[in-house]
C-alpha cells in the first residue's frame, strides 16, 4: 500500500484522475481496499497543482457512485445467498454481513448516508442496502450524497495540508499512512461526539 501511494504522486495528471476512479469503483463494490490515504495523498496532489481539485472529488465520487450502485443491484436483484458467496471471499462473515442488513434496514436512508462516511463500512453498506430492500428512490440519492461528502471533505483536507507536504514527503510513503490514519481518527472522533450530542439534547429537550 505505501508503494502505491508514493508512486501515486509520480502518476501524470490523467494517471490520477483515472486511478481513482477505477480505486474508490472497486473499493465500494467490496474489495477491502483502503480510500482515506489515497484521498488525502491525492489532496496533496491538488495543492501541488498536478491536477485540479474539482475534477479529482468529481472522479472519485463518480467511481464510488459506480461501485456502490453495483454493489447495491447486486444485493437487491440476486439477494442474500449471492451476497453472501461473495462476503466470503474477502473475508467477510456471515454474522458481519447480517448485522450490517439490520444496521441499514433500521435506518434506511440515514443509514445509507452514514455508511458512506464512517471507515471500514462502505465496502459491505451498498450490499447490505441491497439485501435489506431499501428502495432505489431512497438509496441513491442518499449514496450520492455521502460519496460527495466523503471524498470532498477527506481530498479537501490533503488539499488543506499540502502546505506541509515537503514535510510528509521526506517521511516517505509511511508519513502518508500516518496522515491518513490520522485523519480516519478525527472523522471517527467526530462521528462520535455528534451522537453523543445529539443524544444529550434529546434527554434535555
Amino acid at each position: 500500500m505505501t508503494h502505491i501511494l508514493f508512486q501515486l504522486t509520480h502518476l501524470p495528471p490523467l494517471g490520477v484522475y483515472g486511478f481513482v476512479l477505477l480505486w474508490l469503483a472497486a473499493e465500494s463494490a467490496g474489495l477491502p481496499l483502503p480510500d482515506e490515504a489515497v484521498l488525502l495523498t491525492l489532496g496533496f496532489l491538488a495543492h501541488r497543482g498536478t491536477v485540479s481539485l474539482v475534477p479529482l472529488i468529481l472522479c472519485a465520487v463518480t467511481g464510488a457512485a459506480i461501485g456502490a450502485a453495483i454493489s447495491y443491484q447486486i444485493g437487491y436483484l440476486l439477494g442474500r445467498p449471492v451476497v453472501a458467496r461473495i462476503a466470503s471471499r474477502v473475508g467477510v462473515s456471515d454474522a458481519r454481513l447480517t448485522e450490517a442488513e439490520v444496521w441499514v434496514r433500521k435506518r434506511g436512508g440515514i443509514g445509507v448516508f452514514l455508511t458512506r462516511v464512517i471507515p471500514f463500512a462502505r465496502n459491505l453498506a451498498s450490499y447490505a442496502a441491497g439485501i435489506a430492500s431499501i428502495p432505489p428512490r431512497i438509496f441513491y440519492p442518499a449514496m450520492l450524497l455521502g460519496a460527495l461528502v466523503w471524498c470532498t471533505t477527506v481530498t479537501s483536507v490533503g488539499d488543506a495540508l499540502g502546505a506541509h507536504y515537503a514535510t510528509i514527503l521526506r517521511l516517505g510513503p509511511a508519513g502518508l499512512l500516518i496522515g491518513g490514519g490520522l485523519l480516519v481518527v478525527a472523522v471517527v472522533a467526530w462521528i462520535v461526539w455528534a451522537r453523543l450530542r445529539g443524544r444529550r439534547s434529546a434527554r434535555l429537550s
